[in-house]
């Protein structure tokens, strides 16, 4: 991942948030998958009002920040992730 992208990451989510998303996994995380997803949207349409992102991600659950973050960083592999964690929800309820 390029520092720059680090840099923004850790300027919308904070040192602490940031280095829980390196150690930590997503099946780690109590999540809804779909409260992950719409806060994605939410962040990503905001994206020329870093103040308002910022108070996205400030509203959030430490949880769900952890795993928005780690969605952001590697939204390949996160989205996959999301993927199982909705399957397994759904096994489960």
């Amino acid at each position: 991942m390029s520092a720059n992208v680090d840099s923004e990451l850790i300027r919308l989510f904070g040192h602490w948030t940031f280095a829980t998303a390196q150690v930590k996994r997503l099946d780690e995380l109590k999540v809804d998958p779909d409260a992950v997803k719409a806060a994605a949207h939410q962040v990503i349409e905001q994206r020329d009002n870093p103040t308002r992102q910022r108070a996205i991600v400030d509203a959030m659950d430490e949880d769900t920040a952890v795993a928005l973050c780690l969605w952001l960083r590697d939204p390949a592999n996160a989205s996959g992730l999301l993927k199982q964690a909705r399957a397994t929800q759904r096994r489960r309820g």
